[in-house]
């Protein structure tokens, strides 16, 4: 199975390119239980014109206000010979008014894809509302974090409950970390608080 995977990537610094990456390590992982080849390649979202140092597994960039560079990569990928395609959705990373951009590249897709929503907002603006809607017809599934997502996405962008699918967050494991001296103050080990999300100066 050949996946095309559209997002943000390190060493760009950003929540969803070390989602990105932790995604296609977990994929890769796990080509043994799906008793099949895989393989996978990354179009990358660039900011602002930057350039990164890309590994190999990026060979394709879209600059993120480039309207034909989007175009561009739905060619790249429909001729890739790529099966299914994975989408990274997060309103900010893909250029025009909320993100619109992006729709431009999916009508171009000629094989499936499934996204992955990062953000599901309770009150969405005008634009932010009907891009989603729109990814989630045509998405043929949609994977979000939370319950509360998928409540969201059912009775205000009226994406059908089946094709929605919670894969929850996670987190590293930690056990490696712990130290004896850890363990010597923390005994009876306590509660471990967590958010999801990235942390950043920008977000408080």
């Amino acid at each position: 199975m050949k996946i095309a995977i559209i997002g943000n990537f390190l060493p760009r610094q950003c929540g969803i390119a070390t989602f990105t990456q932790n995604l296609v390590q977990s994929i890769l992982a796990a080509e043994d239980i799906a008793k099949e080849p895989i393989e996978i390649f990354v179009v990358a979202m660039n900011n602002n014109r930057q350039v990164y140092n890309y590994p190999s597994i990026v060979q394709f960039s879209i600059n993120q206000d480039e309207k034909q560079e989007y175009l561009d990569a739905a060619d790249y990928i429909n001729q890739s010979g790529a099966d299914i395609c994975i989408l990274q959705h997060e309103y900010g990373i893909y250029g025009g008014n909320s993100g619109v951009y992006i729709l431009s590249l999916l009508e171009q897709l000629t094989i499936p894809f499934i996204t992955t929503l990062h953000t599901v907002v309770k009150h969405p603006t005008f634009h932010e509302k009907n891009i989603l809607k729109a990814i989630g017809r045509k998405s043929s599934l949609i994977v979000v974090m939370s319950r509360l997502a998928v409540e969201f996405l059912i009775t205000l962008y009226k994406i059908p409950a089946g094709k929605i699918q919670v894969v929850q967050h996670g987190v590293p494991d930690f056990s490696r970390a712990l130290n004896n001296r850890a363990i010597a103050l923390h005994p009876a080990k306590p509660p471990l608080l967590c958010t999801f999300g990235y942390l950043a100066e920008v977000k408080g």
